[in-house]
């Protein structure tokens, strides 16, 4: 079974969760300041040296931090950023500007709305995944943008079995992970946890 936010009592699909102008920037001073964040990107940047790509998307890319370090780690690859919220994409693309990073581009869109026309090698979304209101057809279009070979990386915080953890709703638990092996498209190849981490990599069918 695959976990799926219910329609609402209008016959609406639920919408995922959006961020204005103060929380986008609060958000921000979080993913720069915090001990947890920057032990979280350490985990995502040595995971990532395990796969082969030249092209990345990040789906809820907020202000582009983890992409600008992703960019500047691997140079060679072109590095592409999503996220709903306009306030993320703008302080995301000045940052890329600040930085130098000709590699790193950002756009407006969502899991169901990718703008770039091209195949991904490696599809990515961080702290994101718990905020998708509709998770397996957001996964079933996003298979349709991964190239041959490539893969679908979800990086979350590890929710315990029981309990909700430190970090609440905003965490994935290894059971729910797992839950995610029917994707059309796509193919569970595995789900690890490390130091209150996990990973849930999909790969196209």
């Amino acid at each position: 079974m695959v976990f799926e936010g219910a329609v609402n009592m209008h016959g609406k699909e639920p919408k995922d969760e959006n961020f204005g102008f103060f929380t986008s920037r609060l958000y921000r001073v979080f993913s720069n300041t915090f001990p947890s964040m920057k032990k979280f990107y350490s985990f995502i940047l040595s995971d990532m040296s395990n796969y082969r790509f030249s092209s990345v998307l990040d789906i809820g890319c907020g202000p582009g931090i983890l992409d600008a370090k992703i960019a500047q780690t691997f140079p060679k690859a072109k590095i592409y950023g999503i996220d709903p919220s306009k306030d993320m994409v703008k302080q995301a693309s000045a940052l890329a500007k600040r930085a130098g990073l000709a590699n790193l581009k950002f756009s407006m869109g969502k899991n169901t709305e990718i703008p770039f026309e091209i195949k991904f090698d490696l599809v990515i979304t961080t702290l994101s995944f718990h905020h998708w209101a509709v998770k397996q057809k957001a996964l079933e279009y996003i298979a349709g943008h991964i190239a041959d070979g490539g893969k679908i990386a979800i990086y979350e915080f590890l929710k315990p079995e029981k309990g909700m953890g430190i970090s609440g709703s905003h965490s994935l638990s290894v059971r729910e992970a797992n839950t995610y092996s029917n994707i059309s498209g796509l193919k569970l190849a595995s789900v690890a946890t490390e130091k209150g981490f996990i990973k849930l990599i999909l790969e196209k069918a």
